[in-house]
């Protein structure tokens, strides 16, 4: 049964009328959008934005209650004529995505150093925190960036110069640094599926990339190098890219390797059982084989469904991992 708990002593049970989960891959904070009754106890409880909110569900194939957010009331809308009170609620860690700030990081420090000084400086607790293993480049983060985008940023590039994909996201009150896939429990989707899409385009596409050097006062940019990948089987689709830190071949070759893409190629899916603690980043099974969740909505109930996408780790990286990581 799904409950919601809020200002951390008001148990809401009965009032409750629809509570999704959405979480995606290339977000931190976990959102839930609540649907309620409003009645004279709802009224009484006082709910205003900024209000910390739990949501509470049975977990799947047990009778244990668990928790499966926690956050504040982000945005309350009410109407008078349906008597409801909808409510968007997020993670704490929705100030990393709305805040900026401004740093300059050192060269050779990896992404959980980085992450690490992001979350101390917003008083974000850390919980595990995985050890990506890559130097990064030296950076200037300045005002207006916000930290959500250095985060990613950081996680790119580590990505681009060979290293895994990781994700962060609030687990038991703390923000966990992980490798994507490293779930000790993989469902098997197929077996409660009740509609399975298959998409795939070619948008979005790159299979040249053409290299440019630093531009002059005049005149057009010296070429580096142009590099080819898949044109034969889907023609050519070029993206320029010029960055002032790629100074030869080699540099270019591994920038463009990182940029190659075939385009969009994932799958939809709705599930007639919901299974609230897959979370975005996970791996899932499909016909035997190994696909990570990169979007996922939870909705709960004495039964619940849930809807998932899920897609190839190689479609993974380079559809969320590519693009605009490393230095500026």
């Amino acid at each position: 049964m799904t409950s919601i708990i809020a200002k951390d002593d008001y148990k809401i049970e009965n009032l409750n009328e629809g509570v999704s989960l959405q979480e995606t891959i290339d977000s931190v904070a976990y959102t839930a959008t609540v649907k309620l009754l409003e009645t004279e106890q709802l009224q009484s409880i006082q709910l205003v934005k900024g209000n910390a909110i739990e949501v509470w569900d049975t977990a799947f194939n047990s009778s244990n209650d668990v928790r499966v957010f926690k956050g504040i009331v982000w945005e309350k809308d009410k109407t008078r004529k349906d008597k409801t009170l909808n409510l968007t609620c997020k993670e704490r860690t929705v100030y990393l995505e709305q805040s900026e700030d401004e740093y300059l990081v050192a060269e050779g420090q990896t992404a959980t150093q980085r992450i690490t000084r992001y979350a101390n400086d917003w008083n974000i607790p850390i919980g595990t925190f995985a050890d990506t293993g890559v130097g990064l480049a030296k950076n200037i983060y300045r005002g207006g960036d916000k930290i959500l985008d250095m985060i990613f940023k950081d996680l790119k590039e580590t990505a681009q110069k060979g290293g895994k994909l990781y994700k962060v996201r609030m687990s038991e009150d703390k923000l966990d640094l992980f490798e994507i896939g490293t779930n000790s429990t993989v469902w098997k989707l197929e077996s409660m599926a009740t509609d399975i899409e298959e998409f795939s385009s070619l948008e979005g596409a790159v299979t040249q990339v053409k290299v440019l050097g630093t531009q002059p006062d005049e005149g057009l940019s010296p070429i580096i190098g142009i590099y080819e990948k898949e044109t034969k089987g889907y023609g050519t689709l070029r993206k320029i890219l010029q960055d002032d830190k790629v100074t030869n071949a080699d540099e270019a070759k591994k920038k463009a390797d990182s940029i190659f893409s075939i385009g969009e190629d994932y799958i939809n899916i709705s599930c007639a059982r919901d299974i609230n603690t897959i979370r975005a980043g996970d791996k899932v099974s499909l016909d035997g084989v190994d696909m990570y969740v990169t979007s996922v909505t939870h909705n709960l109930g004495s039964i619940g469904t849930m809807d998932l996408t899920i897609g190839t780790m190689d479609y993974i990286r380079r559809k969320f991992y590519a693009g605009d990581g490393g230095s500026s």
